[in-house]
């Protein structure tokens, strides 16, 4: 049975930039390795949640392996606490959250505190902090952000979020979404965790020392997606009876794959492997061959292209393109690999958001039907022979491709 790579570059995708001469980042770097793939392979266009709709991170990544976002998503906070190690447990509701500033008025001026190069002094501060039995775990995680797991009696993740996701306004009242007792206490404890956050981190020394130096303190925490651990969801080696391993930086899609039962594979402080757009991508390949005999599907994933996008910066997310092709060179020459290459969403470096464009998607290996493409982009995607697909079609066609699918009939 071939081994399975299948590589995510988040937010890899974009819309044609004037200064690029109305191409695409994609279309503009030089990305041999990632053209030979298209051309050994077959490619197409994918609507990753459904046409029109703008996927999240999260709810794509589920799609992509064939979970039914609709189904089992609740929110992203369990993927941002488990990629972090926190444990989740049964009744837990679990948030993503920043460590952000606010200014003497109670405005939010800045959601990252400055992108804060740590949140542990932030975190191990109000680690622990019980309000009406309700304890509150804080763990640092990537930068600002910062996982919070509510621990109690009678919760519920049907509340609104706390982080307006925006500057120069108050942070949000959180309310119940629903009219259960249980919602209802949950906004009114997060409400009070709010109050006390503030006033605990008035004092914290870091954010003097941050004052003194002229950067923006972290005085509040800032929380939205509740959620909590999906029920009746199958794992990824018990839904394809494939053994799979996830190999990549980024603390949501290391809780992705946690909750979906995957072997995280770890790297050393030395590896370069950050999730950042400074991460080693050679490493992440190089570390997927070294496992591949122990694995049948290891998923790869690459995020710097999104956050660059996100920060409308297009030239950088070129250069960044043509840093993941240069890692992909193992991957482009003759092997016995099913390779497949996408992304979970379009970041568009205009715009600064997530788009609903669709993503291009190309599988390369043993039987599969080739197309007459040239190269690995947007446009040239679209006139492969796979067509226009869903993200939730995908791994139907891996397993077929591996002759693992099931007949339907007789």
């Amino acid at each position: 049975m071939q081994k399975i790579f299948f590589i995510i570059c988040d937010g890899l995708p974009d819309r044609p930039i004037a200064e690029l001469g109305y191409k695409t980042p994609l279309e503009a770097a030089k990305t041999p390795n990632l053209d030979k793939i298209a051309v050994d392979g077959i490619s197409g266009m994918m609507h990753v949640i459904d046409v029109g709709v703008r996927p999240g991170s999260d709810t794509a990544h589920l799609s992509l392996f064939g979970y039914d976002p609709y189904a089992y998503y609740s929110g992203r906070g369990i993927f941002e606490c488990a990629g972090i190690g926190m444990e989740v447990l049964p009744g837990d509701i679990a948030f993503r959250a920043n460590a952000g500033t606010i200014n003497d008025q109670g405005l939010v001026i800045n959601r990252r505190a400055g992108r804060i190069e740590s949140t542990k002094p932030v975190a191990d501060l109000l680690n622990g902090t019980e309000i009406d039995g309700v304890k509150f775990l804080l763990k640092e995680s990537l930068s600002h952000r910062i996982g919070l797991i509510a621990r109690g009696k009678n919760l519920s993740p049907q509340v609104s979020k706390q982080d307006p996701k925006q500057i120069d306004v108050l942070p949000l009242v959180v309310k119940p979404l629903d009219d259960s007792s249980q919602a209802k206490f949950t906004a009114e404890v997060l409400n009070k965790f709010t109050q006390l956050t503030i006033d605990k981190l008035k004092s914290l020394p870091i954010n003097e020392e941050r004052i003194k130096a002229g950067k923006l303190p972290a005085n509040i925490i800032l929380f939205r997606g509740a959620s909590w651990l999906p029920e009746n969801i199958l794992s990824f080696e018990e839904k394809y009876r494939l053994k799979a391993a996830f190999v990549g930086g980024a603390p949501m899609y290391r809780g992705v794959a946690k909750v979906l039962g995957m072997d995280v594979i770890e790297f050393d402080q030395n590896s370069g492997v950050t999730g950042l757009p400074n991460t080693n991508v050679e490493a992440k390949i190089k570390k997927a061959l070294a496992i591949a005999p122990d694995y049948d599907f290891i998923f790869i994933h690459i995020k710097g292209a999104d956050t660059l996008a996100e920060d409308g910066n297009y030239q950088g997310k070129v250069e960044f393109i043509e840093k993941i092709d240069k890692a992909m060179k193992p991957l482009a020459d003759p092997n016995d690999f099913l390779v497949v290459v996408t992304a979970d969403h379009t970041t568009s470096s205009q715009l600064k958001i997530h788009t609903a464009d669709p993503v291009p998607v190309t599988i390369k290996g043993e039987g599969v039907r080739t197309d007459d493409i040239n190269a690995y982009s947007e446009r040239e995607c679209a006139k492969g022979r796979m067509g226009q697909i869903r993200g939730e079609n995908l791994m139907p066609i891996i397993i077929d491709l591996m002759g693992l699918a099931e007949m339907y009939g007789a």
